[in-house]
């Protein structure tokens, strides 16, 4: 009956009802061996998955802890030049509608030790003024099957806007075959939440995983949930993938947030993407039919103070690493 009732939820509202019944069993069938530490801890998480579950904020990562002494770093970006590496990243776009704004090369800037993806208006291309900001990728130059990614950035803290770490498969936009095994898309962490009335629920972040496509019926993708960093918008915090030929297992600072397995693990070599999106959806309603972007009616960046502009998504690093085999 659990099971059947289970079957009617989302997969991050299932995984938040049994986490649930897990903490309610624990907190009152112990037989009373709980210690004060132990029912406090049991009746703050309860009161976490119920918020969760009723009003959409963010769980606190709880999961086993990523211990990189076991892994060798085999392909990094310190960004430490003065300009994009472009043997490791592709950055292409110039002037390309993007759901509420366009990507353009220029907003992307190396300087100081990091990465910085630059969100700002711009009234100085012809018949395109509007929001602009970026993303860098390394399709056709480092594609990569299995192994832990990372990177450790400051998310910009504006409403309307959202910074990812994620990596895609070519297979995504081929025949439909019912599994992630010929590529998906992975988000590691979008950030979308500034616009959250309280600090907690704006530091979550989304994590999901897709496959077969973007359009109609045949894709099928999984948020599995929202989850905590530590003020994402002012500090430094780590957003990790480790995946292997069984699983794909979500990190925010070095702790685990939740797994996946069986059709949604991919089989083949994927690239990795940073980027910066405005909140909206481009359409084709332009003059002769070109795309447009169109900014979010409830979630609008004009939303913003001017003030806060230009405003930069912050990169430290990314850093790829191999697990380490096993002497015989």
């Amino acid at each position: 009956m659990i099971n059947k009732i289970l079957d009617m939820f989302a997969y991050r509202e299932k995984v938040m009802l049994t986490r649930l019944g897990s903490a309610l069993r624990n907190l009152f069938f112990s037989g009373g061996k709980l210690s004060i530490v132990s029912i406090i801890a049991s009746l703050v998480l309860i009161a976490e998955l119920l918020g969760a579950l009723i009003f959409g904020l963010p769980q606190t990562p709880r999961g086993q802890k990523i211990d990189l002494s076991e892994w060798d770093l085999v392909w990094a970006d310190e960004f430490n030049g003065s300009v994009l590496d472009q043997s490791k990243w592709l950055n292409w776009y110039t002037n390309e509608p993007r759901r509420g704004g366009y990507w353009d090369k220029d907003q992307i800037i190396v300087e100081d030790g990091f990465l910085k993806i630059r969100t700002e208006y711009r009234d100085d291309v012809p018949g395109k003024a509007g929001w602009y900001s970026g993303e860098v990728e390394t399709k056709g130059l480092y594609e990569k099957k299995y192994g832990y990614f990372e990177c450790r950035c400051i998310c910009p803290g504006g409403i309307g806007l959202w910074a990812a770490f994620w990596t895609l498969g070519e297979g995504m936009f081929e025949q439909p075959t019912g599994s992630a095994a010929n590529g998906c898309e992975i988000d590691m962490f979008e950030s979308s939440g500034f616009a959250k009335k309280s600090k907690f629920a704006r530091d979550g972040v989304n994590q999901a995983t897709g496959y077969d496509g973007y359009d109609g019926e045949i894709s099928k993708g999984v948020i599995i949930g929202s989850y905590a960093g530590k003020n994402i918008f002012t500090e430094f915090n780590t957003f990790g993938l480790e995946w292997n030929e069984n699983e794909i297992i979500w990190y925010i600072n070095g702790v685990e947030t939740d797994r996946l397995s069986g059709e949604w693990v991919p089989k083949a070599e994927q690239f990795l993407l940073l980027s910066v999106e405005v909140a909206g959806r481009t359409s084709e309603t332009g003059i002769g039919g070109e795309p447009v972007p169109n900014l979010n009616e409830n979630d609008n960046i004009s939303q913003n103070d001017s003030d806060i502009f230009p405003l930069d998504f912050i990169v430290d690093y990314v850093r790829v690493y191999d697990k380490k085999t096993v002497a015989e």
